[in-house]
């Protein structure tokens, strides 16, 4: 089996050494590892990127780095080039795509030792197609030096996880962390670029792939010792707005409309704070209608009326999530990927209008007395 790792980048040229360094390319011929390719797409840098991109390249052993280039900016046309690139590799080896495993990776993260062997043992013991995910941890670094954040971050979490689907059902992955095969990427339609009906595009590459690939019966599959350390860079450059989020990529209008109307902190600091609840209550809320969305509402929507039916009779369905549920039930639609992303995307911002308490959203006048 050829393993294809394809990373994108974007003014990358002083993170993507590290990243090619700890899967093993850009640190000599002899470390180089066997039977994988890594291909590194520029999409359009500005900085010293593509001078980078070479010298992994020239530090490796011959054929396993392919550097290519991708003008059209954005989340898609990189990934989807990359892809391009490695079949048409493989074809000029004799290589199946059925035997073509396709790992994404991002320029601004560690792998950890066993990462490609992780993935390449869940591959082979796969009996159904299946898009996997390995797990990402911050860095400790950031962990010690901004505690209050991922303190925040996991109590929110906590506090809502009794509504969360159980992982077999999540639909919502990791680009940076995914793998799949060149064959059941071409069945599954590939990557594409998706939008709403206000003409908005909608990031997401992965997941989007991942909701095609399960109404074509793929099944999602976690890789427990494919670890990764993603950068914190983006939580650095504006916390609040990858906190209300939970991580998710919102268009830049969302943000803007959204930052507009939030009238709370905006610095990291104001995570260590004692209050850090009360003043940030905003974003929790924010945080926590994206977390119903993504991972109760849309997942539900996806596995059908059964799973409804069970999360309801377990007491794992929200009301605000019933509630859309049944709203969605009463309007027949052809529920593709870019009418469920639309749908539940428009609900975090209908629900921002709802009370929140600490541990639970309810509609304005069903507070808990």
């Amino acid at each position: 089996m050829l393993t294809a790792i394809v990373i994108p980048c974007l003014n990358e040229q002083v993170d993507i050494p590290a990243a090619a360094h700890s899967l093993g390319f850009g640190v000599g011929i002899a470390a180089t590892p066997d039977d994988t390719l890594l291909v590194l797409v520029d999409n359009g840098s500005t900085d010293g990127t593509l001078r980078a991109l070479a010298a992994i390249k020239r530090a490796s052993r011959a054929g396993a780095v392919a550097v290519v280039q991708e003008r059209e900016r954005g989340y898609v046309p990189p990934r989807a080039k990359g892809v391009e690139v490695v079949a048409r590799i493989a074809r000029t080896r004799g290589i199946a795509a059925s035997e073509v495993l396709i790992l994404q990776g991002d320029a601004d993260t560690r792998y950890h030792g066993g990462y490609v062997d992780a993935f390449r043992n869940a591959a082979g013991a796969a009996r159904r197609p299946a898009l996997f995910e390995g797990l990402a941890h911050p860095p400790h670094r950031f962990l010690r030096e901004h505690p209050g954040y991922q303190q925040l971050a996991d109590a929110v979490d906590k506090e809502m996880a009794p509504f969360l689907v159980d992982d077999e059902f999540d639909v919502i992955v990791d680009d940076k962390v995914c793998g799949y095969s060149l064959a059941n990427y071409r069945k599954w339609g590939g990557h594409r670029r998706d939008y709403r009906s206000s003409g908005k595009e909608i990031y997401a590459e992965t997941s989007r792939l991942l909701l095609r690939a399960k109404r074509a019966g793929a099944e999602h599959v976690r890789v427990v010792g494919a670890v990764a350390t993603p950068s914190r860079r983006k939580i650095l450059r504006n916390p609040i707005r990858h906190f209300a989020t939970a991580g998710f990529p919102r268009e830049e209008a969302w943000w803007r409309a959204w930052s507009s109307r939030y009238e709370g902190p905006r610095e990291l600091s104001a995570f260590e704070q004692q209050d850090a609840r009360t003043v940030l209550n905003s974003a929790i809320k924010a945080r926590m209608t994206h977390l119903l969305a993504l991972m109760s509402a849309l997942p539900l929507m996806v596995a059908g009326p059964v799973e409804i039916a069970e999360a309801k009779r377990n007491e794992r369905l929200h009301p605000l999530v019933d509630r859309f549920l049944i709203d969605m039930a009463a309007r027949p639609t052809s529920f593709d990927v870019p009418i469920l992303f639309d749908l539940v995307l428009g609900a975090v911002d209908a629900w921002q209008d709802w009370n929140s308490d600490t541990r639970i959203l309810l509609p304005v006048g069903h507070q808990p007395q």
